[in-house]
């Protein structure tokens, strides 16, 4: 049985393994492990373009038949689950009891459980309940040698000691294989709203950002996206370059005042109000905006996320426009204003620039972002800009502890030998 996902970066897989339990994983894992062969692991293939390119062709193993709710306490707003689990469908769990994880990345209904951890995957509603760490309780792991351990637990306040699960959380299974994670959850809130408004420039809008957050509003999410961004969402007559989306989830009196009060503040400011959505319209429209990130766009598509001080951002995204000028790409800027994460989405329908170029301007993005205070990773790419490029661009002192970390976690390098940061 072959799948779609054979091929990494362009490197065929040696073999792929489909295990159906914990126990099957394990076997899998040791198989590999007595013939030395390197090891990478996907559940929902969302998100196999992150990283290096493998050192060498690996065994693939599919985590997607290890899913499931193993342990779910409403009472205690927690629940356990494997790391094959679609976020998906936990959510469909979580929601007959009025509760959820307050987790939107992009492909939210493919994306697995042990792949959100693994690459630390968050979206807009970051703004308000944190990313994937901030959520995370307690994960049980399966080592390259089959040992299997567990850390941190089932409830809220766990012991102290090491906070392993943000050492996991993030490493891109190259310390181990999630088998099961335990998330907190949240009560669903009583009903939302969307604000949506259009500015003519990234300035107005990330202002309107600060006047919100002085004015006492509390968002769930605060976007900030160019027309190339925002236009699948719908088309708008304003001429505007920019556009602002504004999540409020609360009881009915508290967001219809932060509704009132976004109003006036976006009038202030010189933006235009577009449209209201409240409840289920509300729901639907970041359900199919969550995705755009990761759509595919043209025949080929390069993308950077750029994380920059408030001062820089502004800056930072006209460096991406100037840059796809150059390049004669088609941007999409994806804003997550309240925190300053940008996601440059750079397609060309035809007459991809030259590998060599296209890693050029790149790391001058890059460059700049460091210099701001900021950092820049390298998210999507061909393999031949991948090569001889640290996607991570990661150099600190840090970098040298965290390879003892992985000599001791994995000793013989089998586990996604390459793809971290500083060729981990």
């Amino acid at each position: 049985m072959t799948s779609s996902a054979a091929l990494i970066d362009g490197l065929s897989v040696l073999r792929e393994e489909f295990p159906s339990s914990v126990d099957e994983l394990a076997e899998a894992v040791k198989r590999a492990a007595a013939l030395k062969e390197p090891m990478s692991a996907t559940g929902g293939g969302t998100k196999l373009h992150i990283g290096n390119p493998l050192r060498s062709a690996p065994v693939m193993i599919h985590t997607g038949a290890l899913c499931g709710v193993v342990e779910y306490e409403p009472d205690n707003m927690t629940v356990s689950a494997l790391a094959g689990t679609r976020l998906g469908e936990l959510q469909n769990v979580l929601r007959g009891r009025r509760q959820f994880l307050p987790l939107d990345p992009p492909a939210a209904e493919a994306a697995t459980l042990g792949g959100l951890v693994a690459c630390n995957t968050s979206g807009p509603l970051r703004f308000r309940y944190g990313t994937v760490k901030d959520m995370l309780l307690g994960v049980r792991v399966l080592h390259a040698d089959g040992t299997r351990t567990k850390a941190g637990g089932k409830l809220v306040k766990n012991v102290t000691g090491y906070d392993m699960c943000r050492l996991y959380t993030g490493s891109l299974g190259t310390l181990g294989l999630f088998t099961e994670l335990t998330f907190k959850v949240n009560p669903l809130p009583e009903t939302n709203a969307t604000l949506l408004a259009s500015y003519r420039d990234l300035d107005s809008l990330l202002q309107a950002k600060q006047d919100c957050l002085a004015a006492g509003l509390l968002p769930d999410a605060i976007e900030g996206w160019n027309s190339s961004a925002f236009a699948p969402l719908g088309p708008t007559a304003t001429p505007a370059h920019w556009f602002l989306m504004v999540r409020f989830g609360d009881v009915m009196p508290a967001v219809e005042w932060q509704v009132a009060k976004l109003r006036e503040i976006v009038a202030h400011g010189g933006g235009e109000v577009l449209q209201l959505l409240e409840g289920e319209a509300s729901e639907r429209f970041w359900q199919g905006a969550s995705s755009l990130r990761e759509a595919s766009e043209g025949a080929e598509i390069a993308a950077v996320k750029c994380s920059v001080l408030h001062r820089s951002t502004s800056e930072a995204a006209l460096r991406m426009e100037r840059l796809a000028g150059r390049l004669g790409a088609r941007l999409s800027v994806y804003c997550h204003a309240g925190a300053c994460v940008l996601y440059g989405r750079f397609a060309w329908d035809e007459a991809r620039p030259q590998p060599l170029e296209l890693r050029r301007e790149l790391e001058e993005l890059r460059k700049y972002c460091v210099s701001a205070g900021g950092h820049a990773v390298i998210e999507r790419a061909g393999p031949a800009v991948k090569d001889g490029l640290d996607v991570w661009g990661y150099e600190a002192p840090a970098l040298e502890v965290m390879r003892r970390i992985k000599r001791e976690f994995d000793p013989n390098g089998l586990l996604n030998p390459g793809r971290f940061v500083g060729g981990i």
